[in-house]
């Protein structure tokens, strides 16, 4: 994320901060003025209306951030160790390897780079507890794409991964990566 990104967040964090201050203000005046013995409903409408705010907001952004998350992406970050039991179910058993038949991959590297691709499979690698590799690989649709995308990945990836041709493979080759995520001792 960005430092624009992160200052989006403290700006829209501290504007439903100021919401809920603001309700939970109208909601203790809304108690006194019940103890005075007038009546209160305007004041605790009031709050309730500005409490709705915020929570309508987080609940809105819940639910988009599910309607528009893309299920056929496998989202990783290799900054910390990745428990297997965290991973989208594959209805696969194999001991150690998920195989998954996603169209996209989406790493944080341990370096704290980002590496995005389109692919044709992925491979989570584990020791039965923790994430120990990740490997991908795309079949090249046209001529010269394996070389074009073997250089990208080479540079994307850096030293975080190996990246390597099967010339051989369908018509125009194919490329894999592999990603070592190193697991907590």
């Amino acid at each position: 994320m960005g430092a624009g990104g992160a200052v989006l967040i403290i700006v829209v964090g501290a504007i439903l901060l100021f919401f809920v201050t603001v309700a939970l203000v109208l909601l203790v005046a809304a108690g006194v003025v019940r103890l005075s013995g007038k009546n209160p409903k305007p004041l605790a409408w009031s709050g309730v209306g500005v409490l709705a705010v915020p929570v309508l907001f987080v609940a809105t952004l819940v639910v988009w951030s599910q309607v528009t998350r893309d299920p056929d992406t496998i989202e990783l970050d290799l900054r910390e160790p990745v428990r297997l039991s965290s991973l989208p179910e594959d209805n696969e058993d194999f001991p150690g390897i998920r195989d998954y038949d996603s169209d996209r991959i989406d790493l944080v590297l341990p370096d704290g780079e980002h590496f995005e691709a389109e692919v044709d499979g992925i491979l989570v690698w584990s020791d039965d507890v923790y994430v120990t590799r990740v490997t991908f690989d795309r079949r090249a649709r046209e001529k010269g794409e394996t070389e074009s995308l073997t250089r990208k990945w080479e540079r994307e990836l850096g030293g975080a991964g190996t990246v390597e041709v099967d010339a051989d493979y369908s018509d125009h080759g194919r490329v894999r990566a592999a990603v070592s995520a190193e697991p907590a001792p």
